[in-house]
């Protein structure tokens, strides 16, 4: 088999109608079921107590318990990358360990969307002393797509205080797909066939 071409990746256009439509009818007919998670809430509750002389007395107690429940996603990964830096702090500044995780997925709706969720950890004198974690979600650009048509690069660097781990990007040099979109429209496939 031979390797695709890099022109003819490039001259070809990306059809966005078509591959929406592919999303919107694999989020309609695919059979796999989405990721699940187990929450925990805490609920308040309030009961009769007895008390006094014999139990002749009632009074109402609030308490609290742990109610768990399943939380489904309203959406199925499609590809996963990752971005990590550490930083060491020098004298009195702290260490810092950030790291970001790119699900690019397909919503229950047919949409296509990237959700990025970043974790960022502050260490100061060997204790965690801040830590935060958020979550944002954005429609799949053109890139986001064209990540789906080349193999991930895959880069590691260390160098004095910093190091960087990443699969994040697309390895230019190495094209898996003849024309924009395909990887992204085979994902679908396998995700419709499953």
């Amino acid at each position: 088999m031979s390797r695709p071409s890099r022109a003819a990746y490039e001259q070809s256009e990306l059809d966005w109608n078509r591959l929406r439509r592919y999303a919107e009818k694999v989020a309609r007919e695919t059979r796999t079921p989405r990721r699940t998670r187990q929450v925990v809430e805490r609920s308040e509750r309030v009961r009769q107590v007895k008390g006094g002389l014999f139990g002749l007395f009632t009074r109402q107690e609030t308490y609290t318990v742990d109610v768990p429940r399943t939380e489904t996603d309203a959406f199925w990964v499609l590809r996963t990358r990752s971005w990590h830096k550490k930083e060491r702090g020098q004298r009195n500044q702290p260490d810092e360990d950030q790291s970001a995780l790119y699900d690019y997925c397909l919503t229950v709706k047919g949409g296509l969307v990237v959700r990025v969720t970043s974790h960022t950890d502050v260490f100061f004198e060997g204790a965690l002393t801040f830590s935060d974690t958020t979550t944002s979600e954005q429609p799949m650009t053109a890139d986001d797509v064209m990540l789906f048509d080349f193999e991930a690069e895959k880069y590691y660097r260390e160098e004095g205080r910093f190091t960087i781990q990443t699969d994040r990007d697309p390895d230019r040099k190495r094209l898996k797909h003849h024309a924009k979109g395909v990887g992204l429209s085979l994902a679908l496939k396998r995700l419709h066939q499953s």
